[in-house]
């Protein structure tokens, strides 16, 4: 808490003197409360958290992923469809919308949004794409920046309570050590925790006048921004709990109710135009199955699923890991404890600013009882199914069908509040507070499996075609293309062909049919078992073809021969260094 707060909290009124007691006189306003200057210590807390936050992250195995120029860690699995989002967009033209790319997924094209290939930082590197190395990658420095923020706005949240440099580190570090952090390391742009926790100290800090209220709801429009050009879902529990903020400044009466419901509105309307601007919409069936199964279970805030080293693992249905919202256990003992303390020392309590968090407890559960979907479970074991509730929502819970993700802003809230609950009940004796702030990040960092990062787990190296003649199709080919196509979730997909070939068509500047995107144009689904039909071989197309299609090519005319243990067809019509080459060990 602000010590201009915690002053007016703890300073009992002056009593009333006769004078003031006499109608015939004006009372006598009060000296006003100058707050101390937060001491160097305080000030440098939040980086020294931040600073705790990487150190996590690179613990964690970050370390490979930071160096901008190695991008072989991510070419794989759900990184890829991140990875080669940038790089596709890199060769792409300028367009609208801004992360458009038509060079990828060829010729239904796709965005950088649509492969989870952060939008915002690709549209601040596309200007230096001619300075920038052909293996250039940010996600990794993305990550690290993630755990840093998470470090330093979970100070930042500290020192709503405590103006003490330790407690706001250890909060920090508390915070930056939360499991679902660790668990999402598969999915780049979800990583982007900090961003809830920066709204929760948004929605507990001292807000005392106007001119206080109008920067904490540029704060909010701005973390939305961030978000709605990072990753959808996040916008998704960001806009809820900026409204949860206006509500509060309207119920405070620090802004009129017309204010709160103007800024409600302005940021919503940029989250949508920011959707736009940056492909959101482009073509694509914005809806998949799966609503109700990836959700999060009854026990998820206590449920390690094999992440703890101290506490055991309960069951959970097949898809529920998207619903991982375990705090640790260090977490749990912190709240714990904050709960008997805050029952044998209620008193001490009495005057904390409950309504202050109230709109945001609010949106947190709304949010959380969406996280366990329509079919409500409890160790993986159906309890309630409310599907006929949620039926009518259709698309928007297709949208957003991994509605486990919601337990987050929960998970945060949970630690967040024992953070703040068990500091102010020790503020009088703070060395208590420091103790067992210490000894729960202690336990936290011992209990999270740091083996289980995605980044330790997953092995370097994907498939790089070497061969020289694939150099000659650089200005003699356009595209490059499997076939049939091979897109992931929709068609059959072999991973290590599609991530080589998408590879080769990236460097070489080609257009390229395959590929990994998180939501596709529905037509796709109609093109998996194509046909080559006499006289359908494109001239300015090179085709990897799947070896029981190597005969219609051939019966269409193409020159067909193996490259690098590939079947590579093209037109019959071409006499190139590039057809000539598929000669030397020809397919007939």
């Amino acid at each position: 808490m602000p010590a201009s707060t915690k002053a007016a909290m703890t300073t009992p009124s002056p009593p009333a003197s006769r004078e003031s007691a006499s109608p015939a006189l004006a009372p006598t306003p009060p000296t006003p409360t100058v707050a101390p200057s937060p001491s160097p210590a305080s000030r440098w807390a939040p980086w020294g958290a931040a600073l705790g936050g990487l150190a996590w992250f690179l613990w964690l195995g970050g370390g490979r992923a930071i160096p901008p120029t190695r991008i072989d860690w991510m070419i794989r699995e759900d990184w890829a469809a991140s990875g080669f989002g940038w790089l596709f967009y890199r060769n792409a033209p300028w367009g609208l919308p801004l992360t458009s790319s038509p060079n990828q997924l060829h010729p239904h094209g796709t965005s950088v949004a649509l492969t989870d290939g952060n939008p915002l930082l690709a549209v601040l590197f596309k200007p230096f794409n001619a300075l920038l190395p052909a293996d250039f990658q940010y996600h990794g420095l993305w990550l690290a920046l993630g755990f840093a923020l998470m470090g330093w706005f979970g100070a930042k949240l500290v020192s709503v309570v405590s103006s003490r440099p330790t407690h706001q580190l250890l909060g920090g570090l508390l915070l930056a050590l939360a499991p679902p952090m660790a668990a999402r390391l598969g999915h780049l742009t979800l990583c982007s925790h900090w961003l809830l926790v920066a709204m929760m100290w948004l929605q507990l800090r001292d807000t005392p006048d106007a001119h206080a209220a109008k920067r904490s709801l540029l704060w909010a429009a701005a973390l939305n921004a961030v978000g709605a050009g990072t990753h959808p879902y996040l916008v998704a529990m960001l806009a809820p709990l900026a409204m949860a903020l206006t509500v509060r400044l309207a119920l405070g009466r620090v802004i009129s109710w017309g204010r709160a419901l103007l800024a409600s509105v302005g940021i919503v309307i940029l989250d949508v135009l920011i959707f736009a601007l940056f492909g959101y919409f482009v073509g694509s069936n914005l809806g998949a199955e799966g609503f109700g199964q990836f959700s999060a279970d009854l026990t998820t805030l206590f449920n390690p699923t094999d992440w703890s080293r101290l506490l055991p693992s309960l069951p959970v249905a097949r898809r529920q890991g998207e619903g991982f919202g375990y705090v640790g256990a260090g977490a749990l003992l912190l709240v714990v404890l904050s709960v008997v303390g805050a029952a044998l020392r209620f008193r001490a309590l009495r005057d904390l600013p409950w309504r202050r968090g109230l709109p945001f407890a609010v949106a947190v559960l709304l949010l959380a009882i969406y996280a366990l979907s329509s079919r409500v479970t409890w160790t993986g074991r159906l309890v309630v199914d409310l599907g006929g509730l949620y039926e009518p929502f259709s698309r928007l819970t297709s949208a957003f069908r991994a509605s486990g993700r919601f337990i987050w802003p929960l998970c945060y809230a949970v630690m967040g509040g024992a953070l703040l609950l068990w500091l102010r009940q020790w503020r009088e004796r703070a060395w208590v507070g420091t103790a067992v702030l210490a000894l729960v990040v202690a336990v936290q960092a011992y209990d999270v499996r740091q083996d289980k990062s995605e980044l330790r787990r997953r092995p370097e190296g994907f498939r790089r075609l070497q061969a020289p003649e694939w150099a000659e199709l650089k200005g003699h080919y356009q595209h490059l293309a499997i076939f049939p196509p091979q897109v992931q979730w929709v068609c059959p997909y072999n991973e290590p062909l599609v991530n080589a070939t998408g590879y080769m068509a990236y460097r070489l500047g080609l257009t390229f049919n395959s590929g990994y995107v998180t939501r596709t144009p529905p037509s796709i689904a109609e093109e998996c078992n194509a046909t080559m039909r006499p006289g359908g071989v494109d001239g300015d197309t090179v085709y990897v073809v799947v070896r029981q299609q190597v005969g219609a090519f051939l019966r269409a005319g193409a020159r067909c021969g193996m490259l690098e243990g590939l079947p590579v067809c093209v037109s019959g019509q071409r006499n190139d260094a590039f057809a000539q080459a598929l000669t030397r060990q020809p397919l007939r």
